[in-house]
């Protein structure tokens, strides 16, 4: 075999040995970046459960606060109606 052929053999199993180990780290971080994306996924749709538990938490304290102010408002008028009344007397 001519030197130059051994030479074009040698790199060309190289370029081959390369290729492969770009392409098998290639296909890793993409796999590593799909299980991170995953994760956010996950996270993104934790926080979401999270969000929707918190609004209707705050929605029936919202109605428990405006029932109280209701019961409060009720109560004033009551006294006030009281104190006039006492006040005729």
């Amino acid at each position: 075999m001519s030197q130059s052929l051994k030479t074009l053999l040698k790199l060309s199993a190289a370029t081959a040995s390369i290729g492969l180990l770009v392409g098998c780290a290639t296909q890793a971080s993409t796999q590593e970046l799909q299980a991170e994306l995953e994760d956010v996924r996950a996270m993104a749709e934790a926080a979401m459960d999270e969000a929707s538990t918190a609004m209707v938490t705050a929605e029936g304290a919202d109605a428990l606060a405006k029932g109280a102010q209701r019961t409060a408002d009720d109560n004033s008028e009551k006294i006030d109606r009281m104190f006039e009344r006492s006040m005729y007397k």
